[in-house]
């Protein structure tokens, strides 16, 4: 493990290497362009490694083909043992928005809980990894529910930081704020905030070859995870329909335009035009695509811009008119 300075990154356009902190949440992936706003992010690390743990990590796969079935059924039990209340926040480094509508234990305490499932998922724990999701339904629906009025600014409802954690958690915030202002059923609020932190599953199984990083991907290779994701949310998991139409029509736009069966308007599920509008919001506010927006007012007169040939009407003017269009704060200068 090797620390990376700050010094060193300023000398890289392109990220020639993957990112973690100490605890090995990975924070940037090889390939990302170091934008001066993910240099300023990197700076409220206390320390930043690189290193190739696969090596490290088949070894301990490999000590554990060979231990002891107690052994192994102990160890097994400890990484499924756990539960949103019992997880201490001191033991996850992360970064934080200072202007949150969630205090910061909360803030650490949410990525923490979504970081230990994504592991459970990445290990094909599929079964333990839902039921725990059920679970940060409930913890964010509360939140959501408490402190909802208090977000007339969109820059105060996002998680900052490592983009694995906090885009799903961005969109199901989002998602359950909009499913509020629409008055959606408490059923229909589970399911699609469920649907929400699932949506991008599907990336979690797509092959890697050699040093590649999602982001390295051609278009064509990225566009399979909706696919993917719809097979593991059906199958795997077996969750409902309307959960897995979310992974699956996510990337379908309103005019036909999208992918993967460039259907349009009224044949998108409502939780997928929901998501779709969450998703892009939050790709903007992290710059993922290619407009570059640095605050609340920008995102907000991009997708006003982009219209309703990309969203539905009813749901893009539900989101606008959640926030506060005068938000002018610094996507960067929120982070501590």
């Amino acid at each position: 493990m090797r620390i990376v300075e700050n010094s060193e990154l300023s000398n890289y356009k392109v990220l020639p290497f993957d990112l973690y902190t100490e605890n090995r949440t990975k924070v940037l992936e090889a390939g990302e362009v170091l934008t001066p706003g993910k240099l300023i992010m990197l700076k409220n690390y206390v320390r930043i490694y690189t290193e190739d743990f696969r090596v490290s990590d088949k070894v301990s796969e490999n000590t554990e083909e060979t231990s002891s079935d107690a052994s192994s059924s102990k160890k097994r039990t400890k990484v499924l043992n756990f539960s949103y209340e019992s997880l201490d926040p001191s033991d996850f480094e992360t970064v934080i928005n200072r202007d949150s509508w969630l205090d910061i234990e909360s803030q650490v305490k949410i990525k923490y809980f979504y970081k230990r499932i994504l592991d459970l998922m990445k290990n094909d724990y599929f079964e333990e990894g839902v039921s725990k999701l059920q679970s940060l339904v409930n913890v964010l629906k509360n939140e959501i529910y408490k402190k909802g009025n208090k977000a007339a600014k969109g820059s105060r409802v996002r998680f900052m930081g490592e983009y694995e954690l906090c885009h799903p958690l961005n969109v199901a915030t989002v998602a359950g704020l909009m499913a509020k202002k629409l008055e959606y059923s408490p059923r229909h609020v589970d399911e699609l905030l469920l649907a929400a932190l699932l949506h991008d599953v599907g990336k979690l199984k797509i092959k890697l070859e050699g040093e590649s990083s999602l982001i390295s991907l051609n278009e064509e290779e990225l566009k399979q995870h909706t696919i993917i994701g719809y097979k593991l949310i059906k199958d795997t998991m077996g969750l409902s329909e309307n959960i897995a139409k979310v992974a699956f029509e996510h990337h379908e736009n309103n005019d036909g335009s999208g992918y993967p069966k460039g259907i349009s308007n009224d044949f998108i599920h409502p939780y997928s035009q929901i998501v779709n509008v969450a998703n892009y919001y939050d790709n903007l506010a992290f710059n993922r695509t290619h407009i570059l927006v640095t605050n609340n007012k920008e995102a907000l007169r991009t997708m006003l811009e982009v219209g309703t040939k990309r969203f539905s009407a009813e749901m893009l003017y539900t989101f606008i008119h959640m926030f506060n269009y005068d938000d002018l704060n610094d996507f960067n200068d929120l982070i501590v």
